[in-house]
């Protein structure tokens, strides 16, 4: 070989900078467009308006969980049925006095109140919480969910409610907050003009005297009732709805984590609405709830409906109690024991399009599988599609579906048969996710499309903050789940 010349450090150099002048200048490359700013959601940039980053104020959450305790936790029901003397929402006895109202920006003011211990009562006896869960925990362990759930008593209920629904409930509220503008909720009626008026229009406010439904598949243990209800006050509240349809102040920085609003004087609080918005009028929206569920949970959800718009529950200045604040009949829940899988078409058609006179008054606009899903095709995977297939039928377009599970969940197909000459069966394991696309998208085609998937995220709580006395093993724990949004199309 011949040998390799050696360059100078002159030639060096001039080779090198040679190279640099053939490389493209980079001020001549063409620049990254910029993210396009937020507009009302359309069909083709609809994701980026579910926003499930989004949560409820920590002063909401813990009210939220008060209701579970002031609800679940005590047999008997005598705080309850107390009420406010005063029509400007006062809040119970238990909340801070307006001593807060003087000019020294108090904090404390939107930290979650302390609970009171004396709430209960001793008339009332209390769960034994921590034997129950172990009972519940015992019946889960060897899977039989007969007697965790479809003969369960009331009692075991309960204390399942008290343990898992409540910490469900903090992270359901976060995806309904997200999931409003995606409704078909009618927006009609709105009146007015200003700043809230613009997020009225941009969120959708329904017609007077109409109540839109959410039908709730698997959610007789309440968590979808409670994060419901919070996550509607959260929602009238940001636009600007106050009682019986008036307007009152934006309190988007008063409710969040580091904001102001409470602190402040009535003086100033005042002038910072007048100056940031301006005053309308929009009709009361309506929200009607049903729960199902193959056992008997109406004791738990009868305790839950009546605690949500109860006064006597701890909260605070910037949340105070009721969870629910509208007018009478403004949201209402009900409770239907149904086995999904085998009902008859009529008895769907029931739940979700109401019957008779009732037909014209609601609209349902959401249904949820909370981790639901799973268990139903688990149960019979040719039942569930079936089920999944007959609701694509009874839906109105713009309905959405919403599916809540466990990641990587897994469902088992037996194929085959078993005898002398028909061979073992054999067993395949499907995502639940694949089952639900290919139901959903490829045998009802052209009548679905996805507005979001994610196989696996967290909604982790707020541990240090949030207060949730109620029993042995029944503290919070955070949740990790996989989540998926369709909306029904035209056809």
């Amino acid at each position: 070989m011949p040998p390799q010349s050696r360059l100078t450090k002159r030639a060096i150099k001039e080779r090198d900078s040679k190279k640099e002048k053939k490389k493209p200048s980079t001020s001549n490359t063409p620049r990254q467009s910029k993210p396009k700013p937020q507009l009302p959601p359309s069909d083709t940039d609809i994701d980026t308006f579910i926003d499930l980053s989004t949560t409820l104020p920590l002063t909401l959450q813990q009210l939220l969980l008060n209701v579970f305790k002031s609800a679940l936790l005590t047999n008997g029901r005598n705080y309850l049925n107390a009420t406010t003397t005063t029509t400007n929402k006062s809040s119970p006895s238990t909340e801070p006095t307006d001593h807060d109202h003087q000019n020294d920006q108090n904090d404390q003011n939107d930290e979650p109140e302390p609970e009171n211990e004396k709430h209960d009562g001793d008339e009332n006896a209390q769960l034994d919480t921590k034997t129950l869960i172990q009972t519940i925990k015992s019946h889960l362990y060897n899977r039989n969910f007969d007697s965790a759930f479809t003969d369960a008593n009331e009692e075991l209920l309960r204390a399942y409610a008290l343990r898992w629904s409540s910490s469900r409930a903090l992270g359901y509220a976060g995806i309904f907050r997200a999931l409003w503008r995606v409704l078909p909720i009618r927006k009609d009626r709105m009146k007015g003009s200003g700043a809230a008026a613009a997020a009225a229009a941009a969120d959708g406010v329904m017609g007077k005297g109409e109540a839109d439904h959410v039908v709730c598949i698997g959610g007789g243990a309440g968590a979808e009732i409670v994060a419901l209800a919070a996550a509607w006050r959260d929602w009238v509240e940001r636009v600007g709805l106050g009682r019986d349809g008036e307007r009152e102040r934006e309190r988007d920085g008063g409710l969040v984590e580091g904001g102001q609003g409470e602190g402040q004087g009535e003086g100033e609080r005042n002038a910072a609405a007048t100056t940031t918005t301006t005053t309308t009028t929009i009709t009361t929206p309506k929200l009607s709830v049903t729960a199902v569920d193959i056992a008997d949970w109406s004791g738990v959800v009868d305790r839950l409906a009546w605690t949500i718009q109860s006064p006597a529950v701890p909260g605070t200045n910037s949340h105070p109690a009721p969870l629910y604040r509208g007018t009478e009949g403004d949201f209402q829940v009900n409770f239907q024991r149904l086995d999904v899988l085998s009902a008859a078409e009529k008895e769907l058609q029931k739940l979700f399009a109401g019957d008779g006179s009732n037909a014209t008054k609601t609209k349902t606009v959401l249904v949820t599988l909370m981790f639901t899903l799973n268990e139903l095709f688990s149960t019979s995977m040719a039942k569930t599609t079936g089920f999944l297939l007959k609701v694509t039928e009874l839906l109105r377009p713009g309905t959405v579906l919403l599916v809540v599970d466990s990641p990587g969940s897994y469902s088992t197909l037996k194929l085959g048969k078993s005898g002398p000459d028909g061979g073992e069966f054999r067993e395949r394991q499907y995502p639940m996710k694949f089952l639900l696309d290919h139901t959903l998208l490829s045998v009802a085609e052209g009548k679905w499309e996805r507005l979001l998937s994610q196989d696996s995220r967290w909604w982790r709580r707020d541990a240090a903050r949030l207060r949730y006395e109620v029993g042995e093993g029944a503290g919070l724990e955070d949740m990790r789940f996989q989540v998926h949004v369709y909306r029904r199309l035209e056809g």
